[in-house]
């Protein structure tokens, strides 16, 4: 019986062979930067008090007193400062059962949405891939700043001194975790095996029970049921002539499965390092790494999963943790770009950040789009390369196309004035199914935004070369970007309807187009009174505020669930 994989390669050969046929005839950081990268002095108590929070609890570790405090309408707020270890033992400590229901119950609930494969019908299968995923992540320790794993253990050590036991093998899984599954996903290695070892008899004998959810192709596991998109995200950022006051803002819409559990223990977070800059967040216990932030300087920073074959079998410093090693360090775009050529990135992903100064190489804004820093060879990737030789072969038309040129450690930049290059308009081969669920082919999605103080993303690559990595049989099964382009033209939609008029308010009303209470009417995506999945986020990069919507959505527009608020200047003395 032929399977939906081998139909999906049997269409890619085809397409790709007509395709043939037709197609014949790192920069230092600024002195700017520099000057910003200063020690930023911090009042943890005048901040509470002027953003309006009433402390519930507080704890002191190393000398360093965390505190735990809620705004008016009762959501949580954590403010940390100290030592790594010191500010993950306050959020484990104040938040002890949070972080259990994170690491204990979120971690699987979320490689169950990204996998396919079911806890309770396959638990020795289930059980076998967590397992491998903590052998993944522990193998991208050296890829980890020491300093973060210190605040791992001291999550874990706050919260087991809680009275719940947690350790750090759990802290690092939920953080770590995303990356190694993603790993393992799009290369099919288990790090276990890499090609040289066998399954065991129970985990095969699963395996073979339930060929519809994951198979074995050679030494590669496929993951048959494996739902990437499960992680959609949203995002733009505006500054100039697109804003009403010359300001600076970042939508941020992080769309993330729930497991029932984060919308209920989501929070914001206030960091005050002894080391790096001061930042806001929106978070949740156990997270060390961050998905939604913004220092002290006006760097703001999210990112967005994409598909491509510029991920290895090794994942190396995990996407939540390449953001908050940049957000605590980095005071502008170009020390930003610089610091994450310097990591060890094993998956791809799009990083989008906006600063409130204006950068000559990177403008306001950026939306990197990036695989791997190096492959298992050592060698630097330069996008067409990750394919197969006969994919490179067949695509060689197209290759043929891009200008020279490279990515730098994995990383191309789109900015605001990046302007999509004429030769690869509407090229490609696309089908779209009778229900309009899924698009399957070669083509290349275009930038659709053309102002040069405006960029945006969604989940899939636009800059040509990075596409390519999304060419890939395999890729092609895992990666629908009908859903993502989708929401990239409806979200460009509200951005042209207010150009030229957006302010902060404005700005948080169109990263929130898809709650079914969205002032721009219901598009029918999330459920009214449901949970929201993941949480939307604003930026006013000017300001230093960021606000974010998380928790469940209204029954109704009258019934709006209250945004959350952090205003970081009140901390900053």
């Amino acid at each position: 019986m032929i399977k939906p994989a081998q139909i999906l390669l049997i269409i890619h050969f085809l397409l790709a062979a007509i395709l043939a046929g037709c197609f014949q005839d790192s920069p230092a950081g600024s002195d700017r930067d520099q000057d910003r990268c200063g020690t930023v002095a911090a009042d943890a108590l005048a901040g509470i008090e002027a953003n309006g929070l009433t402390i519930i609890e507080s704890v002191t570790a190393e000398g360093a007193t965390g505190y735990l405090a809620v705004d008016g309408n009762g959501k949580k707020f954590l403010i940390l400062q100290g030592s790594a270890e010191a500010m993950g033992y306050q959020m484990g400590y104040l938040m002890a059962e949070g972080v259990y229901r994170m690491t204990k119950e979120f971690t699987g609930g979320v490689i169950k949405s990204l996998s396919g494969i079911d806890p309770v019908k396959t638990k020795i299968l289930f059980d076998y891939i967590i397992s491998e995923g903590l052998v993944s992540c522990k193998n991208a320790l050296p890829s980890i700043p020491g300093y973060l794993q210190e605040e791992m253990a001291g999550v874990a050590r706050g919260a087991s001194d809680r009275g719940y036991e947690v350790t750090f093998d759990d802290v690092l899984l939920l953080n770590e975790g995303i990356d190694a599954l993603f790993a393992m996903i799009m290369t099919g290695v288990l790090p276990s095996l890499a090609g040289k070892g066998e399954l065991p008899a129970e985990v095969q004998a699963e395996i073979e029970n339930n060929s519809d959810t994951i198979e074995m192709d050679g030494d590669a596991v496929r993951f048959l049921k494996a739902d990437p998109f499960v992680l959609g995200c949203n995002e733009f950022v505006i500054s100039g002539n697109a804003t009403a006051d010359g300001g600076v803002y970042h939508g941020r819409d992080f769309m993330f499965p729930t497991a029932h559990i984060y919308q209920d223990v989501a929070c914001m977070a206030v960091y005050l390092p002894d080391n790096g800059l001061p930042f806001t967040c929106v978070t949740a216990p156990g997270f060390v790494g961050q998905t939604t932030g913004i220092n002290s300087q006006g760097l703001s920073m999210g990112m967005d999963v994409v598909m491509g074959t510029g991920t290895r079998s090794t994942p190396g410093m995990c996407c939540l943790l390449v953001m908050r090693d940049i957000v605590q360090n980095c005071p502008g775009l170009d020390t930003a770009v610089a610091r994450m050529k310097t990591q060890d990135r094993g998956v791809s992903w799009l990083y989008i950040l906006g600063d409130d100064e204006y950068s000559d190489t990177y403008t306001n804004g950026i939306v990197i789009e990036e695989g791997m820093s190096a492959d298992s060879s050592g060698e630097e990737i330069n996008g067409p390369d990750t394919l197969r030789a006969w994919q490179e072969y067949l695509l060689a038309p197209w290759i043929n196309l891009l200008d020279n040129t490279l990515p730098e450690r994995g990383i191309m930049t789109r900015t605001q004035d990046w302007i999509y290059p004429e030769e690869f308009q509407d090229i490609g081969f696309a089908i779209t199914l009778p229900d309009g669920s899924r698009t399957l082919g070669l083509y290349f999605p275009e930038q659709i935004e053309s102002w040069s103080d405006l960029v945006m993303a969604t989940n899939h690559y636009i800059i040509p070369r990075m596409a390519f990595t999304s060419m890939d049989p395999w890729i092609s099964l895992v990666r629908d970007t009908t859903d993502s382009e989708w929401r990239y033209g409806e979200l460009y939609k509200i951005l042209e309807q207010e150009y030229g008029t957006i302010d902060f308010d404005t700005a948080r009303d169109i990263i929130d187009f898809l709650n079914p209470n969205c002032v721009y009417g219901d598009l029918e995506y999330y459920e009214k009174g449901g949970e929201i999945e993941g949480h939307h986020a604003v930026f006013d990069n000017t300001g230093l505020v960021l606000e974010g919507l998380f928790g469940y959505y209204g029954s109704d527009p009258s019934q709006k669930t209250p945004w959350a608020r952090v205003e970081l200047g009140s901390f900053l003395e």
